[in-house]
């Protein structure tokens, strides 16, 4: 070959070369995005915090560890994104959550020399967690619809000790569904985030008396209608059990019998929750389709008295039937964020208290379950030969659906004798899954 045709040769390899690295299509662009972590005054940055990047229009999910500065850096393409994040620490014997959760965006103009910041909170790590929540409702047997009536929740003692529940309260936050228009929102954040609290729609419900609840075990609160469901819908649930506790106040405001009958002869009066009232309505309109629900402890004072002061009082820019109490994000113990199936919308509870969300399909006995711990569980001692692998009520197959990842059959194992510890990140897509049968029809 004589020089000539080598030269033209070599010309037209850097030509296909050149024309094949300047595409101008982002799909195959990528571009480096750093998140750092900012924790809050008191708390330095550590490595080994998992961050996870989500692609809201893809769904692509990439998760890497931080270093020793607290920054951790992606290599992504184009789109929307949502970042959370969530660090756990032991301070002075108490267990605290440091999370976050922020929505972002990458263009072909990203300058990766600046940083995603996301701004981390602390809580701490109540022990009484919320185990099950159950607010969906069932088929009825006749096939004309939805029974909606049978609410519970489930509050589990994750600890190795006895917990007492005292000045303890039940709240829902406002607005009552996640699809509502929310006018605490101001340029995309929460406006009483900084102010460190959550608005208690309408009314809280609370123990009238302490309770006490061992390690390891539970006790079970009827929402609603608080009897046995089963004669008139099977698919419901039998509350008639001396052990539960309901929600019953009749001789105050909330007086609807279609949420309130008299409840069951076996469950005591000393069991019945009582109601502080101070919005409008004649129930407790917990969401059947999207619910945010929190616990919390009343300091220095009782939930009644709290409910009654009002300068604890919002009135949701005038209304008089939205009026909530502000409750300081240090005195809740848990709390959950739950979207309905295929919808979009606005996180009521902020990071402190949830950094995420579950989603719930309603009206099919489905339930909001807490995942395993699968390592702290399988390092108790007596467990091993009593877990029960190979969960099956998972709602995988469903539009949204979720299951537990450690694979463990939480209900099946506690029958066989094994002590469960669940999962507790604050944060509700990491720590709940959507649970195709609601553990009290097990």
């Amino acid at each position: 070959m004589n020089l000539q045709k080598l030269f033209f040769l070599l010309a037209a390899v850097l030509l296909i070369g050149t024309s094949c690295s300047d595409s101008d299509d982002d799909e195959y662009q990528t571009y480096d995005v750093t998140v750092k972590l900012v924790y809050p005054e008191g708390y330095t940055a550590v490595d080994d915090v998992s961050v996870t990047l989500v692609n809201t229009g893809t769904t692509a999910t990439y998760t890497d560890s931080t270093n020793v500065s607290g920054e951790v850096t992606f290599k992504v393409s184009t789109g929307n994104y949502v970042v959370t994040a969530t660090d756990n620490r032991a301070v002075g014997g108490n267990s605290y959550i440091l999370s976050g959760q922020l929505n972002f965006s990458v263009d072909n103009n990203r300058d990766s020399t600046i940083p995603v910041e996301l701004h981390l909170q602390a809580s701490k790590s109540g022990q009484i967690i919320i185990k099950e929540l159950y607010t969906g409702g069932c088929q009825k047997d006749d096939g004309s619809g939805k029974f909606l009536y049978d609410a519970y929740v489930i509050l589990y003692n994750n600890s190795d000790i006895e917990l007492t529940l005292e000045n303890t309260a039940l709240g829902t936050a406002n607005p009552y569904n996640f699809t509502n228009t929310n006018k605490y929102y101001t340029d995309g954040k929460l406006s009483y985030e900084a102010e460190g609290w959550i608005p208690a729609c309408a009314a809280i419900w609370y123990f009238k008396n302490p309770v006490s609840i061992a390690a390891g075990k539970q006790i079970v609160i009827a929402l609603k209608n608080a009897v046995n469901n089963i004669p008139i819908y099977s698919n419901s649930i039998n509350f008639a059990n001396a052990e539960y506790y309901c929600t019953y106040d009749v001789s105050g405001q909330f007086s609807n019998t279609t949420y309130y009958p008299v409840p069951a002869e076996v469950i005591p009066a000393s069991h019945y929750l009582s109601a502080a009232v101070y919005g409008a309505g004649n129930a407790w309109a917990i969401s059947t389709q999207s619910p945010s629900f929190f616990i919390f402890n009343t300091e220095g004072t009782t939930p009644l008295a709290f409910a009654g002061d009002a300068t604890n009082k919002d009135d949701y820019f005038g209304s008089t039937s939205l009026i909530s109490l502000k409750v300081p994000v240090k005195w809740i113990l848990d709390g959950m964020e739950i979207k309905a199936q295929g919808t979009t919308g606005l996180k009521r509870l902020t990071p402190a208290v949830d950094a995420g969300y579950a989603t719930m399909i309603n009206g099919y006995g489905y339930s909001i379950y807490r995942n395993v711990d699968k390592e702290a569980t399988e390092a108790i001692e007596g467990n091993a030969g009593k877990l029960v692998y190979n969960y099956s009520l998972g709602t995988t197959d469903e539009e949204e659906g979720t299951t537990d990842p450690s694979g463990i059959d939480a209900e099946a194992s506690i029958k066989n004798g094994a002590r469960i510890i669940y999962k507790d990140t604050n944060n509700a897509t990491n720590d709940f899954h959507q649970r195709r049968k609601a553990s009290l029809k097990d």
